[in-house]
């Protein structure tokens, strides 16, 4: 009869502390603490300067501050965030985060879409796309995501078409049907295409590209149609998308936030996301 009181007992407490246990598991896997300093991953372009001219002042009104840790390749940043070395990314646009985290198994999630780049036709030579003759060089860049990018662009804009039966997103010049005006692609690494806009008729330069060489938006023959997959997300760890996700989202969606980004001359250029107000 004792015996079988304590295996009684026994079992008991095992329950008590296993549902302990895994009460502590539940709790470990969320996290709603936002750190006094959140730290962001970037990558050298204009985002960091987004978030420190207009997200900054946002979130130091809400009694923290923004961090930047840059990045010169596009692994680390994923990598960093995943093992907890920042809180926050802003780098990669959903697709890119979506295949990350299906082909490394990275804990990651996307809490709001960003004002994003896309790639912008550019010319020191002419003024509109039907300005540009027959058989003209036109840049675009070299690697195959903005090439097929670009190509996109150039059939968006009846610059071109594109053969039906082949994968848009992994088109070549190659893969080019109907080219009126005979335009000769010119693949070139996609930093020497500004450079270049002295030498060619045109160039299809990725946006990042065009900010740092100083370029004028306004005077772009043509722009990216920006999908939302394309479109530039904040990053976090999942366990902390209602934590520090939650607060970064919040403040990306501040009113103030919104009238700095659509008051200032470059960067009211970018594409907004979905969610933005209409003017």
């Amino acid at each position: 009869m004792k015996l079988s009181k304590l295996i009684a007992s026994t079992v008991l407490l095992t329950s008590v502390v296993l549902s302990l246990t895994g009460c502590g598991d539940d709790k470990a896997l969320l996290d709603t603490s936002v750190p006094n300093v959140i730290k962001v991953g970037v990558v050298p372009g204009p985002y960091r300067e987004i978030l420190a001219k207009y997200l900054q002042p946002v979130v130091k009104k809400r009694g923290h501050e923004l961090k930047f840790v840059e990045f010169t390749d596009w692994v680390q940043p994923d990598s960093a965030l995943d093992s907890g070395d920042i809180d926050a990314n802003l780098f990669q646009h959903q697709d890119y985060l979506n295949g990350i985290v299906k082909n490394q198994g990275l804990k990651l999630s996307s809490v709001v879409n960003f004002p994003t780049l896309g790639i912008f036709v550019f010319s020191d030579r002419y003024k509109t796309l039907d300005d540009i003759p027959e058989g003209a060089q036109v840049g675009i860049p070299n690697d195959a995501v903005n090439l097929a990018r670009a190509l996109r662009v150039a059939r968006d804009l009846k610059v071109i078409t594109l053969k039906a039966d082949k994968n848009e997103q992994k088109a070549s010049v190659a893969d080019i049907d109907e080219n009126p005006k005979h335009i000769v692609f010119v693949p070139m690494e996609a930093a020497q295409l500004p450079r270049s806009l002295d030498s060619i008729a045109a160039a299809f330069v990725p946006g990042n590209y065009a900010y740092a060489a100083k370029l004028d938006f306004e005077k772009a023959l043509g722009a990216e149609d920006v999908k939302e997959p394309i479109k530039l997300v904040i990053a976090v760890q999942n366990h902390r998308v209602e934590g520090v996700g939650k607060f970064l989202k919040e403040a990306v969606l501040d009113p103030e936030f919104v009238k700095g980004v659509d008051s200032d001359a470059v960067f009211k250029n970018f594409a907004k996301p979905a969610w933005w107000p209409k003017n």
